[in-house]
């Protein structure tokens, strides 16, 4: 699965308890946590000291802020976030509502913890790059490392959070995903020829194939998003284009077709059947399952203005969530009908946006998501169950935000982001039990 973003209300009650370890805070009601080290401060509990795990600082490469992103087009990345004072909501491009006010200000907000210092509540392990630097997707692999893009790297974050590889491939090149044999997928142009490929590397970040795709239209054509299934199977396509790819895990075409009637703007996940789920983005929008032959299987009307994220499980069964606040979701079973359709409420945080989903095969359901807490921006990620009940909302310190999001079988959340410092933007990743 990939791992990158109704008529029933998925309610989410008032904190009634707060407790303060010694390491971080929660606030519980009935069956759900509010993990929160925001209130950790309040109760000057702060961070482990490094080396301990709960919140390890794990020393990082990374380059200047860059484009290894998870998808390619411009109007699809995430919007700077800037101090909020005025509850106002920003609307660059067609981001939609951000929670972040740029009305008055492009001036970055105030830090809130030093880098040695910063934490998520609930973190098993911690990085924080020292060098400027900015997360465009993340995934999990088979073991339990992290693979985080950074400028035009791609770092490897074992199972501690310690960097312990970095693979640097010839940019420009777009974030494709993982296999189950923890092989990375890149789209990739050629300045020199002007023409656009695929590439294929080993865990180790040894080369293992690239194939030429074709002409580049400009040099920011990478012709679309690359999803890929545990198998090594991948589909290329994306809003802008009706072509429409499919490769065999050896890099060989499986077919390569121009679709006269496309229903879909984005492909998002792949399961090891080749059933693909993808989105239509807009007020008109809707989720859609393609068979292996890009054909339609099923459509459901979902709006996801000005866009969303899916992902799909082995057996079919796919969870989409709306970019805009509060979150709107949807899972729907391997045949299309409605398991729920719901808006999950999440009243302690406020202007905030979904930026990143995954699943798992338990049916697990994670997002990241950007948002105020008080009237400080957090990262946060939200966790819910397979009936889409909130079941646990970590909080970051400030001042941060969420940006990508991955979980692994055995329900690990990975979430990446940004934290403010002095010196810009730092990426970030922790692991949360």
């Amino acid at each position: 699965m990939d791992t990158r973003t109704g008529d029933d209300v998925g309610s989410l009650a008032a904190p009634a308890v707060v407790v303060h370890p010694s390491s971080m805070a929660w606030f519980t009601r009935q069956n759900m946590t509010i993990w929160g080290a925001t209130a950790c401060l309040l109760a000057c509990c702060g961070p482990g000291a490094p080396g301990e795990s709960s919140s390890d600082s794990s020393e990082g490469t990374g380059g200047s802020p860059g484009s290894g992103t998870l998808d390619p087009d411009p109007t699809t990345s995430l919007p700077p976030a800037t101090s909020a004072t005025s509850g106002e909501t920003g609307e660059p491009d067609d981001t939609g509502a951000t929670g972040f006010d740029t009305a008055d200000t492009e001036l970055p907000p105030d830090p809130g913890v030093p880098l040695e210092q910063f934490t998520c509540a609930g973190a098993r392990w911690r990085f924080v790059d020292p060098t400027p630097s900015l997360p465009g997707a993340a995934a999990v692999d088979s073991r339990g490392h992290l693979r985080v893009t950074s400028s035009w790297s791609i770092l490897d974050l074992d199972e501690t959070g310690q960097l312990v590889g970095q693979l640097d491939a010839s940019p420009p090149w777009g974030w494709g995903g993982l296999d189950a044999g923890d092989n990375v997928y890149l789209s990739f142009h050629d300045e020199a020829s002007g023409r656009k490929g695929l590439r294929k590397f080993a865990a180790t970040g040894a080369p293992l194939w690239e194939i030429d795709r074709g002409p580049a239209s400009d040099p920011q054509d990478f012709a679309g998003r690359v999803t890929v299934a545990p198998d090594g199977t991948t589909l290329v396509g994306g809003r802008q284009h009706d072509r429409v790819e499919r490769y065999d895990a050896a890099g060989a075409t499986v077919w390569d077709k121009t679709l006269a009637d496309k229903r879909f703007d984005d492909p998002f996940a792949m399961n090891t059947a080749g059933v693909v789920v993808a989105l239509r983005h807009g007020a008109e929008g809707a989720v859609i399952a393609l068979a292996p032959d890009a054909s339609v299987l099923w459509e459901h009307p979902f709006a996801t203005d000005p866009r969303g994220h899916a992902d799909i499980a082995e057996s079919g069964e796919v969870v989409a969530a709306s970019y805009s606040w509060p979150p709107h979701m949807i899972r729907l079973a391997a045949d299309g009908s409605v398991q729920w359709d719901r808006v999950i409420e999440l009243p302690q945080l406020a202007h905030g946006a979904v930026s990143g989903l995954a699943t798992n095969e338990a049916g697990e359901i994670v997002l990241a998501v950007p948002a105020l807490l008080g009237d400080t921006n957090v990262a946060a990620a939200v966790r819910l169950d397979a009936s889409g009940e909130v079941v646990a909302v970590h909080a970051c310190d400030p001042t941060s935000l969420g940006m990508t999001v991955s979980l692994d079988e055995a329900g690990t959340i990975y979430l990446t982001g940004i934290v403010w410092a002095e010196d810009g933007e730092h990426l970030f990743a922790v692991a949360l039990e």
